[in-house]
């Protein structure tokens, strides 16, 4: 009796903190920059913020794992693809994101989170680009002793190019606004995320984002990268509503990426982030 009650008691404390299938930050260079990457977007993970983004990225995988807040028995593993199609058909990308709560053999409650991507250029010249994405998702809900449960949303995007230096960019997720549960239906986040990021020179971009949830707050935050030479890139970043900063590197080499990133939450212990990724087209 006392293990079930410990086992209820962390999944309802983990649902409250979280939400079911909030933002876990798949991306370790994304968290690092604290989030305010909806108008960077231009690599593999870009899947899971702004389709529209992927455009920008050559064909990549990465896959990457966190435990949240330092815990042990909160894991969340991620892995994600991108193929540029051939001519004027755009890019796809895929992803898969697995979100676990376990106690001791048990896996109490698992979220898995599947997406399919498009994005494509509306218009380009020499000097500035419009572009514009989707992507399906599916989410499957599985608590242990209960039926699983599955839903699909649709999310949309865009991304503006002006002068090669700053980019404006938006995303709206779950568009639809799909709901889990039989009888309590729970509405799945549907937010909507704007930023702006402006890159002076090659070495440096800064990136500012806002996400407003239709239900609840607005989010604000902030980040910062730097190419300090050519395989080693800095990132910082703060964040707002929930109060955490972050910190991060990148260490790029013949293709292999390797992206590290720290966030401190005011109250809660830290997390560490942690993506492996290939470039397929560089030799």
């Amino acid at each position: 009796m006392k293990r079930i009650l410990i086992a209820v008691l962390l999944v309802v404390n983990i649902c409250l903190l979280l939400a079911v299938f909030n933002d876990y930050q798949p991306s370790a260079r994304a968290r690092a920059m604290s989030g305010a990457y909806i108008s960077v977007s231009d690599d593999a993970n870009g899947v899971f913020y702004n389709p529209a983004g992927i455009c920008f990225a050559p064909m990549s995988a990465s896959v990457g794992m966190a435990q949240l807040y330092g815990q042990s028995f909160s894991e969340i593993k991620t892995g994600s693809f991108v193929y540029p199609l051939p001519k004027e058909l755009g890019t796809i990308g895929i992803g898969a994101k697995v979100f676990d709560v376990d106690f001791e053999d048990t896996t109490l409650m698992s979220e898995n989170h599947l997406v399919l991507a498009h994005g494509f250029k509306l218009m380009e010249d020499i000097h500035s680009s419009v572009n514009i994405g989707w992507s399906a998702n599916m989410y499957n809900l599985n608590m242990d002793g209960y039926n699983d449960d599955t839903a699909y949303g649709f999310n949309v995007g865009a991304l503006a190019t002006l002068h090669q230096r700053t980019r404006f960019g938006f995303a709206v997720s779950n568009l639809n606004q799909p709901k889990m549960g039989a009888n309590n239906q729970h509405s799945l986040p549907r937010k909507f995320s704007m930023g702006i990021s402006y890159t002076p020179y090659d070495q440096v971009t800064t990136s500012i984002e806002m996400k407003k949830d239709f239900a609840e707050d607005t989010e604000f935050m902030g980040g910062v990268e730097l190419k300090l030479f050519d395989p080693l890139y800095l990132r910082a970043g703060v964040h707002q509503n929930p109060a955490t900063w972050s910190a991060g590197a990148s260490f790029r080499l013949i293709g292999v990426v390797l992206d590290y990133a720290f966030t401190q939450h005011t109250v809660l212990d830290a997390t560490h982030y942690l993506n492996i990724g290939y470039d397929f087209t560089r030799k």
